[in-house]
Order: C-alpha cells, then sequence, then structure tokens
C-alpha cells in the first residue's frame, strides 16, 4: 500500500504534465507546426540532393587520380533488366 506522500507526488506529477500540455496547446498553432515541419523536410532534402551531387562529381574527378582509370559509366536504367532476361533464354 502507498503511503500518503507517494500519492500526492504522483497527483502533482499528473497535475504538472496536465498544465504543461494546456500550455502547449494554448501557445502554438498546428497550421505553422506543420509548416515548419514541411520547409525543414524540404531543406533537408534539398541539401541532401546537393551533396550527393557534389560527391558525384568530386569522386569523377578524384577517380582517375586514385586508380589511373577513367570512372566507371552509370548503367543504362534498363540495362539489368535485359542482361536477366538475356541470361534466361
Amino acid at each position: 500500500m502507498a503511503n500518503r506522500r507517494d500519492l500526492v507526488v504522483e497527483q502533482l506529477r499528473a497535475l504538472a504534465d496536465d498544465l504543461e500540455e494546456l500550455w502547449k496547446a494554448a501557445t502554438r498553432d498546428p497550421a505553422a507546426e506543420r509548416r515548419k515541419q514541411r520547409g525543414w523536410v524540404l531543406l533537408t532534402g534539398a541539401l541532401g540532393a546537393m551533396a550527393t551531387l557534389a560527391s558525384r562529381k568530386a569522386l569523377t574527378k578524384l577517380w582517375p587520380i586514385l586508380t589511373g582509370e577513367p570512372p566507371p559509366a552509370p548503367k543504362a536504367p534498363g540495362a539489368s533488366r535485359r542482361r536477366d532476361r538475356e541470361s534466361v533464354s
């Protein structure tokens, strides 16, 4: 059986959590939060794409220096499917 002090502490914690949720609901605009979240997703996506393109460009220039060979050419989009069909036949 819990003593009186533990019950009071538990109820005060629940009250504090409820007040915090009430404060958040009263001071935050859900539409603005969604706008910020969409903006963040777009920003991280754009930065990720730019980083990918920059790293590909840098590696294309570094590959001949490091290996002495030309960089491998990108594969055609349907090339692997064609090879798979030919090997099955």
